[in-house]
């Protein structure tokens, strides 16, 4: 199991190769097919975000589709913030779909013309109890151009205790009076 901390980079910094049908990744199995590392620039058009780095075509090259699966994350209650880029395939052709999971609680598809701009989609969600969990992404397609995949990162969101809530308003509440008093004086 790994750390959220430790997580996911699904940027520049992870890849190694200028290769497509990319099988290794830090943190990321590649499963059921294939994906590719596209870099920037390159032969097919294709902008990963911020027009540098490398990003991920979900898609491969072999005409049947991956599924990029993470290393099991092992998550402590609490609230948590998962992030990603995708964008369109950038080279025409019909639309295309994947779907996107985390655990049993997150679970969403997504279908993107080819011509979508990259987009980041943020997703929070709060546990109540421990969990070890995988992030999926998991591509429809078999016609070797699929989404773009950048930038992947989860992190623990640090949600102000009810008490901590409470004691903030009673201060605001204290300044309140102790302003009105001095007003009167």
């Amino acid at each position: 199991m790994i750390n959220p901390r430790e997580v996911i980079r699904v940027s520049s910094r992870v890849y190694h190769s200028r290769r497509l049908i990319y099988p290794s990744f830090a943190n990321w199995t590649v499963s059921d097919g294939t994906v590719d590392v596209v870099a920037t620039p390159n032969g097919y058009g294709i902008t990963c975000v911020g027009a540098t780095g490398r990003c991920v075509d979900l898609d491969g090259s072999t005409g049947n589709a991956g599924k990029l699966t993470s290393s099991l994350l092992s998550l402590t209650a609490g609230t948590y913030s998962l992030s990603f880029d995708i964008s369109g395939n950038q080279r025409g052709g019909a639309a295309d779909s994947f779907t996107f999971a985390l655990g049993g609680f997150l679970n969403e598809s997504f279908s993107l013309a080819p011509s979508a701009p990259w987009q980041t989609i943020t997703r929070t969600f709060t546990l109540s109890a421990n969990s070890a969990n995988n992030i999926i992404f998991n591509h429809a397609g078999g016609d070797n151009i699929g989404v773009m995949l950048d930038n992947v990162s989860l992190s623990k969101v640090n949600v102000p205790e009810p008490a901590s809530l409470a004691m903030f308003g009673l201060g605001l509440i204290g300044l309140g009076f102790a302003r009105r008093r001095q007003a009167r004086k």
